[in-house]
Parts: structure tokens; sequence; C-alpha cells
């Protein structure tokens, strides 16, 4: 009797430690989003001067580096219309999946996704994502 309790609790621990695995790669792959990157530099200096022409950017200092992100999106479908943008204005562009966890942030990113997909002028998707980049600086980065 002393076994079977002693089995049915390894058992038991082993498939609870199963399931919180399970649910935490589904939390993590909801929060997942595409970042389009211009490139990584030493400094932010470099960085500034490589990027001079692109009006919308975001440069973001992390680890020893700085990141110059262009685009930030939710949506597969947006993430080919942004890639299309740059590549036609002859911009080499980078995909960076990545997780964020602020709330806030990613009901913003949803209403605006859904702007993006709804406009086809370049001008148009170019100031929407603007706004995005701003909002992922005030909400995520300070």
């Amino acid at each position: 009797m002393v076994t079977a309790i002693f089995l049915g609790a390894i058992l038991g621990n082993f498939l609870f430690e199963q399931y919180k695995l399970e649910d935490m790669n589904v939390v993590k792959e909801e929060n997942s989003l595409y970042f389009i990157m211009e490139g990584s530099y030493s400094s932010e200096k470099q960085a500034l001067k490589a990027v001079s022409s692109i009006d919308v950017k975001l440069i973001v200092k992390e680890d020893a580096n700085y990141v110059v992100y262009l685009a930030i999106t939710k949506s597969s479908d947006n993430l080919e219309k942004l890639e299309k943008i740059y590549k036609d204005l002859k911009i080499n562009t980078t995909i960076k999946k990545m997780s964020v966890n602020n709330e806030e942030f990613l009901a913003t990113l949803e209403q605006l996704d859904l702007l993006i997909n709804k406009t086809t002028l370049q001008d148009e998707v170019l100031s929407i994502n603007e706004v995005i980049l701003a909002n992922y600086q005030e909400f995520v980065l300070e």
C-alpha cells in the first residue's frame, strides 16, 4: 500500500510538471511578435548613421549592441505587407520573433494591426507602424 501511494505521488508529480510545461508554451506562442530589423550596430552613433535615410525606426540597446527595428506586428499577413514595403524601398531586413508580456502594448498592437490589414497605401501603413513603434517604446521599454 505504501508503494502504491509512493508511485502514485511520483506519477502525479510527473504529469503535473508536463502540464505546466505545455501551458507555458501556449502562452509564449500567443504573445509572439514579429520584429522587422534593419541591423545591429556596436554603437548608437553607427546605428543612427546607417539608418539616417529611414524615417520610421526604433533604436534599442540590447546587450552590447544597438538594434534598429523598423516594424512590429503579430500578423503574418501584415509581416508580408511590411516586408514588401521595405523591399520596395531597397532596405534589407531580418525577421526576429520575440515574446512580449505587456498586455497594454499587445492590446494596442492588435488594434493597429487591424488598421494595417485594412489599408493598402504605403504612407498609411508606415504611419500606423510609427505609432506601433512609439507604443512599444512607451509601454515595453520604459
